[in-house]
């Protein structure tokens, strides 16, 4: 059997079953032990799975549309470091926003293994799936699922943040230009990240530097940092993690 169809039908065991043993795999499709191992750390690094000590377990990551899932495996050095980065401004009992994206995610994966207590908000249904093991408060706001970032956005998102505030902040970014500042492709989102920059003490932009020649004329962008005039511009602090540094 070729690679392709025996690592679906090894997804298709894990659904049934919920765990998968290498020697299991190695005898029901006749490979050796080193193939199968092989399989399940690629699938692994596709968020397909999750890599036990002699198996393979499943993951809700491989819920997650695959477009996302292929973002979240672009530059994952870059963002681990600046979710490493990022880690330093959080402390034990902190309110935190985290936003969106493939890079807060990276930041969720790396809170759970390093703060405590915190109690989280978030418009993320991946971050909030991400850290339902980590024994956090978590609020996930309600709203429409934006089926690209699985974000939840609109007057529902707004209405149930606008009653909540936070030490920080985590925002992501479609885009940064030094002429129009951070971007997003769509206005719901935008609108999501000025309610977050309001109810925030202190706002960090995490942004892999692949972002930042991203459109700029601004065009089809519409302004994260103008939709919110009232926050000072010293409160927010930006992270950037250049690759091959």
């Amino acid at each position: 059997m070729k690679t392709g169809p025996r690592r679906q039908q090894i997804l298709n065991l894990l659904e049934e079953t919920g765990s998968l043993d290498v020697g299991d795999l190695a005898d029901r499709f006749a490979v050796s032990v080193v193939t199968i191992r092989k399989d399940l750390d690629d699938l692994e690094r596709e968020g397909l799975l999750q890599r036990t000590f002699g198996g393979a377990v499943f993951s809700h990551r491989s819920r997650f549309n695959k477009s996302f899932l292929e973002r979240a495996g672009l530059h994952r050095r870059e963002k681990r470091a600046i979710a490493a980065a990022a880690l330093d401004y959080v402390k034990d009992g902190d309110t935190i926003i985290l936003d969106a994206g493939t890079t807060t995610l990276a930041l969720a994966q790396l809170l759970k293994q390093q703060v405590k207590s915190a109690f989280i908000i978030t418009c993320s249904v991946p971050v909030a799936l991400e850290l339902s093991s980590a024994g956090y408060d978590i609020l996930l706001l309600g709203g429409m699922v934006r089926n690209k970032s699985l974000a939840l956005l609109g007057r529902e998102t707004l209405a149930v943040l606008d009653r909540y505030r936070a030490d920080k902040a985590f925002l992501g970014s479609s885009g940064f230009t030094a002429e129009n500042g951070h971007a997003t492709t769509d206005s719901r989102l935008s609108k999501n990240k000025a309610k977050a920059l309001e109810a925030a003490g202190a706002t960090l932009r995490v942004v892999d530097v692949a972002r930042t020649d991203f459109d700029r004329d601004g065009k089809g962008t519409t302004s994260v940092d103008g939709a919110s005039q009232s926050v000072s511009p010293s409160r927010t602090l930006n992270l950037h993690r250049n690759r091959g540094r």
